[in-house]
């Protein structure tokens, strides 16, 4: 735990660091803001079904976004960090001091990715949920974005959403990684990670009903299978089975699948890397 926390120390110290967050807190702050008043005038109508609605698209809208940022912005530094400073060397001299910093880099990774998404959960479902008084939140689901149906009340569903952008933060968590470990450039994996993203943005609200044909099949295959499906949440109503609750566990495997694979192959990397 002790390494953990020195780890979190380092993040601590990376200014650049804080001026995102700052950035995007202030954003994220007035993306809700924006939001609440025609949440508040629906509600004054009783349409609550409406309103939830509107608040299971929130990861849809910014939130899936804002995690994959805050991810960037985090953890591409983290494999770079003795690189750059050229501290390598010393961690190769300590019994066992590759494992064990390994260890400390991918546990502060996986917390800093739980925290990420609990508190952008929290404050986003929290703070409109909140304005409508919570009416209705115990309501089952009566229209759904992804599934057919779903048999959850509508607070039980919004909140096992951020579970599933949980599962693709954790898929980017691992991509970030390998390729902060590969370039060894804080610079360079923040451009490399980031543009990957937001091309997948692009493709999932520009360009996707652009295209026909072959063209057409691969890159919806591509994104299906991206951390950025995953986290947009429209991974999880694809793969042949659109829209079906009861085989939502077929993508949950995948994504868990994909995940271990992208940290078991970080392990070997950073194996070699501690070799040379």
């Amino acid at each position: 735990m002790q390494l953990v926390l020195s780890e979190a120390r380092k993040q601590r110290s990376f200014r650049e660091t804080w001026v995102g967050y700052l950035l995007a807190t202030l954003l994220l702050f007035v993306l809700i803001y924006t939001g609440l008043g025609e949440l508040k005038y629906v509600a004054e109508f009783g349409a609550y079904e409406q309103c939830w609605f509107t608040i299971q698209q929130d990861i849809r809208s910014y939130v899936g976004t804002f995690t994959a940022f805050l991810l960037v912005i985090g953890l591409s530094r983290l494999m770079c960090y003795e690189t750059e400073q050229r501290t390598a060397g010393l961690v190769g001299t300590a019994a066992h001091g590759p494992a064990l910093t390994w260890r400390a880099k991918i546990g502060f990774s996986l917390i800093y990715c739980i925290v990420v998404v609990a508190v952008l959960g929290i404050v986003t479902l929290g703070s409109r949920g909140a304005i409508i008084g919570f009416q209705g939140a115990v309501a089952p689901v009566s229209n759904c974005v992804y599934f057919e149906s779903v048999p959850l009340s509508n607070l039980a569903y919004c909140i096992v959403q951020y579970d599933f952008l949980l599962l693709g933060a954790l898929y980017f968590t691992g991509f970030i990684l390998i390729v902060a470990t590969l370039t060894k450039h804080t610079s360079f994996t923040v451009f490399l990670c980031g543009g990957i993203y937001l091309a997948s943005l692009c493709y999932q609200f520009v360009i996707e009903y652009r295209l026909k044909g072959l063209a057409s099949q691969i890159c919806k295959a591509i994104f299906q299978f991206s951390f950025c499906g995953f986290m947009q949440l429209e991974s999880y109503r694809w793969f042949g089975w659109t829209g079906q609750w009861e085989n939502v566990w077929k993508p949950i495997v995948i994504v868990l699948l994909a995940t271990v694979l992208e940290f078991a192959v970080l392990w070997l990397l950073w194996r070699c890397k501690a070799k040379t």
